[in-house]
């Protein structure tokens, strides 16, 4: 058996042998194929000079160079921006409109708690923009009511002599005619023009209070709607200075109260009972809550700078309602309601009015609407000819 084995794998070898030999002559013409011809070095020569030659980058002082140049410059794909082009280290802008050089000036305002409260507050809006400016204030005394009149018209004529040089004033007190050597120049922001009415207990409106109560107001124009709207409630006139107004009301003396809104708001004063009347239950008076500032014609300088702090909505409503009164001829003491007012800058203006009679009660109310770009003395004048054609004429005598 064993001999049968051995003759057999004598046999295999040689075709084993042959196997070994075919695989080395495959492997060997594969290699052959597959490898790259080595070029010559004059060709590697000529093949570069053909290639593009890509530029070197700028070292970074090129770069802190370009960098110096005005503008926004670009490295790469990113914007590079100057230091000094920092938002954190822009000079500050100057302030807009003309400079003025600095000035000294006398002021004089009524010895009371809402003139001092005006200069107050025509101090704070001055000063705040000429801060290097100088202002002295003085007072007036003002001993009662009656001499209220008098006491403005003595003032106006130290204004005339130069005497002083900004008079302060509530706008609803000053003359509708107004010499020509002086010019009311400028009106503050406008406070709440309504009327307030103060009670003892708690109350919505004039309509709630009870039967026979006993009312205060100080003007014909209250009196005026207070009757067309109660005419059964017993009115007594209050003046004076509002703390004495509202101690005749915690006395029991009185059992309500009408006063300015804005008076309660510019002293600071928060009765336990009250409430603001809508303008359509109670018309304020003309130029209610607005500040007047009155100076001479001439000072053109000090005009210049008080026109650069009035309000725009308070010195329109404040010359329609004047143009309105100045129709009419009468001032303060005439029983007339007149409110110009708008919602909105974009919103068309309203002038409402209510005309009467303090004894009797009558009213008459109209209404007249303008543009957002009308002139107040144009609206006040379509105003006084529908209040004409209603039959005020009788309540202008």
């Amino acid at each position: 058996m064993a001999s049968k084995k051995g003759r057999a794998e004598n046999q295999r070898e040689p075709q084993r042998k042959q196997g070994l030999d075919k695989m080395k002559t495959t492997l060997g013409t594969s290699k052959k194929k597959t490898a790259t011809p080595v070029a010559p070095a004059k060709k590697i020569l000529v093949a570069a000079k053909k290639l593009p030659v890509k530029k070197a980058e700028a070292p970074v002082a090129k770069v802190a160079e370009k960098a110096k140049r005005p503008g926004m410059d670009f490295i790469g794909t990113f914007p590079f921006r100057k230091s000094v082009d920092d938002k954190k280290t822009e000079a500050k802008k100057l302030p807009t409109g003309p400079v003025f050089p600095v000035g000294s000036y006398k002021i004089v305002h009524f010895d009371t708690a809402l003139a001092r409260a005006f200069a107050h507050e025509f101090q704070e809006v001055f000063m705040g923009r000429y801060s290097s400016d100088k202002l002295n204030f003085g007072f007036v005394p003002v001993t009662n009511i009656a001499s209220d009149s008098a006491t403005i018209s003595s003032e106006i004529e130290r204004l005339k002599n130069k005497e002083i040089d900004i008079l302060l004033l509530n706008m609803k007190d000053i003359p509708l005619e107004i010499p020509t050597e002086l010019t009311l120049v400028s009106a503050l922001r406008r406070e709440d023009p309504r009327d307030a009415l103060i009670t003892r207990a708690t109350y919505g409106a004039i309509q709630e209070l009870p039967t026979q109560a006993r009312i205060g107001c100080n003007s014909k124009r209250r009196l005026m709607q207070v009757r067309a709207l109660r005419p059964d409630l017993k009115i007594t006139t209050t003046f004076g200075p509002l703390n004495d107004r509202l101690k005749r009301l915690e006395a029991g003396e009185i059992d309500a109260l009408l006063v300015a809104w804005a008076t309660l708001r510019r002293l600071n004063h928060s009765p336990r009972f009250y409430v603001a009347l809508q303008p359509e239950q109670m018309a304020p008076a003309a130029c209610q809550g607005t500040l007047g500032v009155m100076v001479r014609s001439d000072e053109a300088e000090l005009i210049a700078k008080l026109r650069y702090i009035e309000d725009s909505e308070a010195s329109w409503s404040a010359r329609c309602e004047r143009a309105f009164l100045s129709k009419i001829g009468r001032g303060r003491d005439l029983p007339a309601g007149v409110f110009a007012h708008r919602k909105g800058t974009q919103d068309p203006w309203i002038l409402d009015v209510i005309l009467g009679d303090s004894v009797s009660g009558e009213v008459l109310k109209h209404r007249e609407i303008g543009t957002s770009r009308c002139k107040p003395e144009s609206l006040a004048d379509k105003a006084f000819v529908g209040v004409l054609s209603k039959g005020a004429r009788k309540f202008f005598s």
